[in-house]
């Protein structure tokens, strides 16, 4: 059945919001960068009535007034709505928690994006159903030569084997009624509350985007859900051509955007390899090296490090201990558009007393959130084993 000019009309509205939100995202990140500061929270406008919405938010919270909760859930969905999220994919009150306004939602999305490197270079869906078919990894898209006249022949689609799922994340932390309250009239405290809970999840979704075994929890590129190329190096310490080994193992396609990505050990390995010429590999991103200075030094562009002229993305969710020594580390080349993460529903916030909450006068508050990853192509991920620091 085709679909009305509304709904897609509908679609496209929503898919300009979304992109144009990640992309303010990234833009404030680079701003930050620029400045050595932590992201410029200031730099999306918030109306008097966003500001208001978010006050009497944390005030409903720190009363645990249910007439006030109830009030502020309905003009959340209002909000929500208003934004051009789809019903159906927000989630409400009644069906577990508060709706969190859309203000506070994008500030622990937005410190998310900053504290996640996998979330800054994986191709993310936003308002994903509650399960998406991807094309298989074997499934691509084919082109021929077509006389006139002549049918065209088409691609082979094949779903099951990659359903992206999403699951429950919560982030739990207790704070007293008097904070709260202090958060309704101050958004420095806002800051404070809503960055405690981005630290939490993001911690937890890169540790499962890295090794999540897909039980409960997404699947990482670690896990066995892909086959990744794989090299040792070669020596007792890493080389220039152990580098360009692993570079190599992907196919020109995939090669030509990947990404490195090691632990905090594997870039102290890095930071010593010299190529032929005596010259180091890696280029911090602050050095001006690498696409050229800015009139403070900074590099401009504000790109990662790079290794090879690739950005590298340090993930200490990526094991240190591995080898019989246990102090070995993996450098990964991959390309991050092959590994999907999804994100279902708005945030939403449970409130509630545990343990001694209540003879405190605190609050226990647990941010609830859903989302999906998989890597969805094998032929995508190669690593290199046995790579050690020292």
């Amino acid at each position: 059945m085709s679909e009305t000019q509304e709904t897609v009309d509908k679609k496209t509205t929503v898919k300009q919001y979304i992109e144009s939100r990640a992309q303010e995202i990234l833009d404030n990140k680079a701003k930050a960068m620029a400045k050595d500061i932590v992201v410029d929270h200031k730099s999306k406008s918030v109306t008097t009535e966003e500001r208001q919405l978010a006050s009497d938010f944390y005030q409903a919270l720190s009363t645990k007034n249910m007439r006030a909760i109830e009030e502020v859930n309905e003009r959340v969905e209002k909000q929500w709505h208003g934004k051009v999220q789809e019903i159906g994919t927000i989630g409400t009150g009644t069906a577990g928690g508060v709706l969190v306004p859309t203000t506070v939602a994008d500030s622990i999305i937005e410190q998310l994006i900053y504290i996640s490197p996998m979330r800054q270079i994986a191709q993310v869906i936003d308002n994903m159903p509650a399960q998406l078919q991807l094309p298989n990894e074997s499934n691509l898209v084919t082109a021929y030569w077509v006389a006139e006249a002549t049918g065209i022949t088409p691609s082979a689609e094949v779903f099951a084997p990659n359903i992206l799922t999403p699951y429950k994340l919560a982030g739990l932390d207790t704070f007293t009624s008097e904070l709260l309250q202090d958060a309704a009239t101050n958004p420095s405290i806002q800051r404070f509350v809503e960055n405690r809970f981005a630290v939490a999840l993001a911690l937890a979704e890169n540790a499962a985007f890295v090794s999540g075994t897909g039980s409960g929890q997404p699947w990482g590129f670690r896990s066995s859900q892909v086959t990744p190329a794989s090299v040792a190096q070669s020596g007792a310490g890493l080389a220039y051509t152990d580098v360009t080994a692993l570079m190599f193992k992907l196919a020109t396609a995939y090669r030509a955007q990947g990404v490195f990505l090691t632990s905090s050990a594997g870039l102290q390995a890095l930071v010593n390899v010299r190529d032929t010429q005596g010259r180091p590999i890696w280029i911090d991103s602050f050095s001006g090296l690498a696409q050229g200075t800015t009139g403070n030094g900074l590099a401009a562009g504000n790109q990662a490090g790079t290794v090879l002229g690739r950005p590298l993305y340090v993930i200490d969710e990526i094991p240190s201990n591995l080898g019989s020594g246990s102090n070995h580390t993996e450098l990964w080349y991959i390309d991050p558009s092959r590994y999907v993460i999804g994100d279902r529903q708005g945030l939403t916030v449970d409130y509630g007393t545990q343990g001694t909450d209540f003879a405190a006068d605190q609050i226990s508050l647990r941010v609830v959130k859903r989302v999906a990853g998989m890597p969805i192509d094998s032929n995508a991920f190669a690593k290199l084993t046995g790579v050690i620091s020292s």
